[in-house]
C-alpha cells in the first residue's frame, strides 16, 4: 500500500496512529471506525494530521480492508499477541526507523479531539538546542498522556527488550525516560482535549458537550 502522503517534502517526523487494539470494550467493534457527528474517529485524526503535511501510517492488525481505503501505509505489530499500545509504538518505531526519520508521534485511535496546535509546539521544542530528551508528551490539567507522544528512534531496543521481557504499560516504560511536556488546560464545561473513547458510556458523555464547537 502506498502512502500518498510520501509525495510531500519530508518533514522532521511522520505519524502513526495506533488502531491495532481489540477494542474489547466496545464490543469488539474497531475504536476507529466509531462515527461522532457523522464522521468517524480515525477519519477526524487523519485530517488534521493531513493539514499539517505530515506523513501517516496506521498500525492495525484486524480489518485491513477498511484500513485499506484511507490510502495510508498500513503497519502490524512486530510482536504477535496483541500486546497493547507498547507493541504498536515500537512497530511505529521500526517502521519510521526505516525510513529514516529520527523520530516518530502516535496518537490512538480513539482520541479524536487533541489540539490542532500540538505539531507546532512539538516542532518548536525540537529546534530547542538547549534540550535533551527522549520524547516529547502531553498533559491535560496536569494528567499525562504518555501515548500520545512524539519519540526518539533511538529507543527501539530498549523497548524491544522491556516487551520481550514482559513490560506492557506505557506509562511503565515512560518512567525512567528524559520527557518534555506540552501542557494544555479546559475548563469544568469543556472536553479534555485528550478525551480517549474507550467505551458506549464515553460516548453518551460527549452528548454534554457541544462537538461542532470542539477543534477539528
Amino acid at each position: 500500500i502506498t502512502n500518498k502522503n510520501f509525495n510531500k517534502p519530508k518533514v522532521k517526523y511522520p505519524c502513526v496512529i495506533l488502531a491495532g487494539g481489540k477494542s474489547s470494550r466496545m464490543n469488539y467493534v474497531n475504536k476507529a471506525f466509531v462515527l461522532i457527528d457523522n464522521h468517524t474517529l480515525i477519519s477526524r485524526i487523519i485530517k488534521k494530521i493531513s493539514n499539517n503535511n505530515l506523513s501517516i501510517a496506521i498500525n492495525a492488525n484486524e480489518h485491513l480492508d477498511k484500513f485499506s481505503k484511507f490510502g495510508l501505509e498500513i503497519i502490524k505489530d512486530k510482536f504477535v499477541g496483541h500486546l497493547g499500545p507498547l507493541s504498536g509504538i515500537y512497530s511505529a518505531l521500526n517502521w519510521a526507523n526505516r525510513l529514516k526519520y529520527k523520530w516518530v508521534f502516535t496518537f490512538p485511535c480513539d482520541v479524536p479531539f487533541f489540539p490542532n496546535d500540538i505539531f507546532l509546539k512539538a516542532d518548536n521544542l525540537l529546534d530547542d538546542k538547549t534540550k535533551n530528551f527522549d520524547l516529547i508528551s502531553v498533559t491535560s490539567n496536569l494528567k499525562k498522556h504518555h501515548i500520545i507522544s512524539l519519540w526518539n528512534i533511538k529507543l527501539i531496543e530498549d523497548l524491544r527488550i522491556k516487551i520481550t521481557s514482559g513490560l506492557r504499560k506505557v506509562d511503565q516504560f515512560t518512567s525512567n525516560l528524559k520527557i518534555e511536556y506540552i501542557h494544555y488546560n479546559f475548563k469544568k464545561n469543556e472536553v479534555d482535549p485528550f478525551f480517549n473513547i474507550n467505551s458506549e458510556n464515553e460516548i453518551r458523555e460527549l452528548d454534554n458537550y457541544k462537538i461542532n464547537s470542539i477543534n477539528e
